[in-house]
């Protein structure tokens, strides 16, 4: 449900369109909520008023997963959009960069912020029910840069960043300084991710972009704990790739609840006591069906195995010369693990449900939401582990909103499964080939 207005700013000289999203439950429940402010309005809820025909689609996102989250999208300004998301004028990197020696904008960047935070971000917190310090900021593109800055000039207003594809060129040095002298103690979560084509591949703009939001992010982590950044091979700057990247707006929301009380794991299975000596592999693949990280734990020297019985068979997942492949797609809720026997034959596929993937310096990991499905070469589909999701649900370890994520992944890889649909398990063989390759 959007509630969509004009408000006229005395710091701009001019009035903005403000497009809130609230929850569909908005009116029926009397709780506050958190807030997500975005830049660039008109491309944030749905494809019928974007700049270009094609936005984030967050409102069908937000519906879908029944969060509880109010979200204020401020249009651009198009004619003045780089003058007010720069804070400075552009530099001669800039224009260097984009060959261009007379190419001129920026500096209101300052005027723009202060309408968020001291015009509209009051209003706001009048006019609806919001948790007034449970406050986010996201931006793509030079959104991402004006967020970041906002976030400086105005310390512990923001709790959490979310920056996509950021445009900091312009004022590159400037930012950098900005951030060094910044307190940014008050941010509980930083996101932040950059693709390696955002101006085609290849290209030196493409390079430098990336190199730019690296410098920025190297800055950033010194200061905030829970920070990360993931570098998106072959994502361009276009709306089809930042779609893609949407349920990071959301991921904020259980950096407090429910996801800091599940259980982490790790493809390397450094704690793992069974295991006595092995091997570990891994790699960035992105292909037709699969894009994020690939793991290839070789199992060289066993305590035991390790058996399961499903149904009327018996299975050994662990033994000495076993290998275990585990893909951690990005922006997916589920990790996929293949067993190999010692011979290199698949002996099950096991899908965990999970949050999300994510990658810890160099450690790809899942937060798993308990529910897993197990794919035998006989073609059998076994669900595991309901009664461990009831029992947490029960406990209050996940909220009902994750209980609802886990069972909807869960059937949709079971349709995509029985139907011969879920084109991954076919790509295993392959994908090991690649991990066994490398040097």
């Amino acid at each position: 449900m959007l509630d969509i207005f004009s408000v006229y700013s005395t710091r701009l000289g001019n009035e903005r369109l403000i497009r809130v999203y609230m929850p569909a439950d908005y009116q029926e429940k009397e709780k506050s909520f958190p807030v997500l402010y975005m830049h660039d309005g008109q491309n944030v809820f749905n494809d019928k008023e974007a700049i270009g025909g094609l936005s984030l689609q967050l409102e069908k996102y937000l519906d879908e997963n029944k969060l509880e989250i109010i979200v204020v999208g401020i249009d651009q300004n198009s004619l003045e959009r780089k003058n007010e998301y720069c804070p400075w004028p552009n530099n001669e990197f800039s224009r260097k960069l984009l060959s261009d020696d007379t190419l001129s904008f920026g500096g209101k960047g300052e005027a723009y912020s202060s309408f968020v935070v001291e015009e509209l971000k009051p209003l706001i917190d009048r006019k609806y029910r919001i948790q007034k310090d449970a406050a986010a900021m996201a931006g793509i593109s030079m959104g991402g840069q004006i967020a970041l800055y906002t976030a400086c000039k105005y310390p512990g207003v923001f709790k959490d960043l979310i920056l996509l594809s950021s445009a900091f060129y312009a004022n590159q040095e400037e930012m950098e300084k900005l951030v060094e002298s910044a307190d940014l103690s008050g941010i509980k979560s930083f996101y932040m991710d950059c693709g390696t084509d955002e101006a085609g591949q290849g290209t030196l703009i493409s390079k430098e972009f990336l190199a730019s939001n690296k410098s920025i992010f190297n800055i950033v982590k010194q200061k905030v704990s829970d920070a990360s950044f993931k570098v998106l091979e072959r994502n361009e700057h276009h709306y089809r790739f930042f779609q893609k990247r949407v349920p990071e707006l959301a991921s904020f929301l259980d950096k407090e609840g429910s996801a800091e009380k599940l259980k982490r794991k790790y493809g390397d299975r450094a704690s793992w006591s069974r295991l006595l000596k092995k091997e570990f592999r891994q790699m960035k693949i992105t292909d037709k069906n699969f894009m994020g990280d690939v793991t290839l734990l070789t199992m060289q020297k066993v305590k035991e195995p390790l058996v399961f019985e499903y149904l009327d068979l018996t299975v050994c997942i662990v033994d000495n010369g076993y290998s275990w492949l585990q893909h951690f797609p990005e922006n997916e809720h589920f990790s996929m693990t293949t067993v190999f026997d010692g011979n290199g034959e698949i002996v099950q596929w096991y899908i965990d449900i999970c949050l999300r993937n994510g990658n810890e310096n160099g450690r790809p990991w899942m937060d798993d939401l308990y529910l897993d499905i197990v794919l035998l070469p006989n073609g059998k589909i076994l669900q595991k582990d309901a009664d461990e999701l009831e029992a947490a649900l029960s406990a209050g370890v996940i909220s009902e909103e994750l209980y609802q994520l886990a069972w909807k992944e869960a059937n949709r890889i079971n349709r995509l499964l029985e139907t011969d649909q879920f084109l991954l398990i076919d790509e295993a063989s392959e994908h090991r080939r690649l991990l066994l390759k490398q040097d």
